[in-house]
């Protein structure tokens, strides 16, 4: 009776999760934050600072905030995590000066980074405590369409909600982290099968030992280059949309298009992995991402935009992707751990390419797009064939 009740509310953790999703990528400011700065008076030196200031805050607390989640319960950091949301996005909505909004990206950075790598980890251990761990592609790229879904509604509905006050789309996402919250609440820790036998020192064990491994390294290597490739596009792409004169009235309106494509895309992953095998899935993958960069490098037409459409696609069907595969490589007790990890590869890779592109580009969104391009084909590449040199994607 007792493994039947303990059955169902693990299955109820999965539809709770899509929830969660939608609720943490509900958006609403995003459209028009840039615009809510500078109704206070910050100009675009400050609104990268303040941006920054978010990356540094998640970068040095992702690994350690998913140790926390596997020390201390993944529920517990989806619940402190929404908590510590709702202060930052109350700032923005009650206060106006550069460094309230300052404090507020720090607490985002934080709730992030404790939020990161637990709401994977519960879903996939509640999998397995199901014995349907083989669901989980299926089940990721689910998420990964509810959290498109979510952007492109909200994103609409947040520039709309906008034009009478800029900081409404501040309260909206509030009540959406407020739900989240005691959502949250609600979900149940599934078992683990193996422990921590010295959680003092374990932190620098698991890290070591993930890097010392090939199959996470190069993973987790390969994960960081499609991540960065995808995010990379959020912003390039709006400099491009610039370009070709796309009138800004529909900027709303092709974002919209870009989250439901790639909401889309994520649906059909799984089916894409059994049709094709995981190995020729990533190299397509990559193949698509990087032929997409340099192709929007030469293409400055509407056409183009039909190129950011892919990379939108690939985004939305490599993440559950490749998360599967990291996770049947990685034991139940460090999962969230892992999977941070995985999340600062992202980040550090990000820094890192971003401020080269800039330095080397000039300014030339063209060059951007080139050298991105030839990046994405030359490190993707080379940690796919690492992984199929270990025979990890038979």
């Amino acid at each position: 009776m007792r493994s039947q009740f303990l059955k169902t509310n693990l299955k109820s953790n999965l539809v709770k999760l899509y929830v969660l999703n939608g609720l943490a990528f509900a958006w609403f400011p995003i459209p028009t934050i840039v615009l809510f700065y500078q109704s206070h008076g910050l100009n675009i030196e400050q609104t990268l600072l303040l941006k920054t200031i978010l990356s540094i805050s998640i970068l040095v607390l992702e690994v350690p905030s998913g140790y926390i989640a596997d020390i201390f319960g993944r529920k517990a950091c989806l619940v402190a995590g929404s908590g510590v949301w709702i202060v930052g996005w109350l700032i923005y909505g009650f206060c106006n000066s550069f460094y309230w909004f300052a404090l507020a990206e720090v607490l985002a950075g934080v709730a992030g980074s404790l939020i990161s790598g637990a709401d994977t980890a519960i879903a996939y251990d509640s999998l397995v405590e199901l014995k349907r761990e083989n669901f989980y592609p299926a089940f990721a790229g689910r998420l990964v369409a509810v959290a498109g879904v979510s952007e492109a509604v909200s994103g609409i509905i947040g520039a709309a909600i906008a034009e009478t006050n800029l900081a409404y789309p501040f309260f909206l996402q509030t009540a959406c982290l407020i739900i989240y919250f005691f959502l949250a609440i609600t979900l149940v820790e599934p078992e683990r099968h193996d422990s921590i036998d010295e959680p003092k020192i374990a932190l620098k064990q698991i890290i070591l030992e993930t890097l010392e491994r090939p199959p996470l390294r190069w993973l987790i290597l390969l994960s960081a280059t499609f991540s960065t490739a995808s995010f990379l596009m959020v912003w390039l792409s709006q400099a491009y949309l610039e370009q070709i004169n796309l009138p800004v009235r529909a900027f709303g309106i092709v974002w919209a298009v870009f989250h439901l494509l790639m909401s889309l895309a994520s649906v059909f992953a799984d089916r894409v992995e059994r049709v094709l095998g995981i190995k020729r899935a990533l190299l397509g993958l990559v193949l698509l991402l990087a032929s997409s960069y340099l192709l929007l490098a030469t293409a400055y037409t509407y056409w183009g935009i039909l190129f950011i459409v892919v990379v939108y696609m690939v985004r939305g069907m490599v993440s559950p992707l490749i998360l599967n595969v990291i996770n049947r490589q990685t034991v139940s007790s460090v999962r969230a751990t892992v999977l941070s990890l995985n999340s600062f590869a992202f980040r550090l890779s990000f820094a890192i390419v971003s401020t080269t592109l800039s330095a080397i580009a000039s300014n030339s969104l063209a060059v951007e797009m080139a050298i991105a391009g030839g990046w994405i084909l030359i490190a993707g590449s080379w940690c796919w064939w690492r992984l199929v040199k270990l025979q990890l994607l038979e």
